[in-house]
């Protein structure tokens, strides 16, 4: 289960960061209490963009699969996969 896990959590922190900003993920840091805002103030994109996906990373890595899952369906996070003809059969039947 944890592979599982694993697999979701890195895409999950990459939408979050893409479709994030600056001041939501200071926000997110000081309510976390990572630190303060006024700390946060102090920090540049790239500094901010590197803590908050720390300490989302950390979140998730100590979270259950329900709640990952759970925050995937809070972001409505959904992929779209596709398989080539050779395997589509495969995927049907299966």
């Amino acid at each position: 289960m944890a592979t599982e896990k694993h697999s979701l959590i890195k895409p999950l922190v990459d939408h979050l960061l893409n479709n994030g900003d600056i001041n939501s993920w200071r926000v997110a840091l000081a309510e976390q209490g990572v630190m303060s805002l006024e700390e946060t103030m102090g920090l540049d994109e790239t500094a901010c963009r590197a803590a908050f996906k720390a300490m989302k990373m950390m979140q998730l890595l100590s979270s259950s699969v329900e709640e990952v899952v759970m925050e995937l369906e809070q972001h409505r996070i959904t992929w779209n996969i596709e398989f080539s003809e050779d395997f589509q059969q495969g995927a049907i039947c299966y």
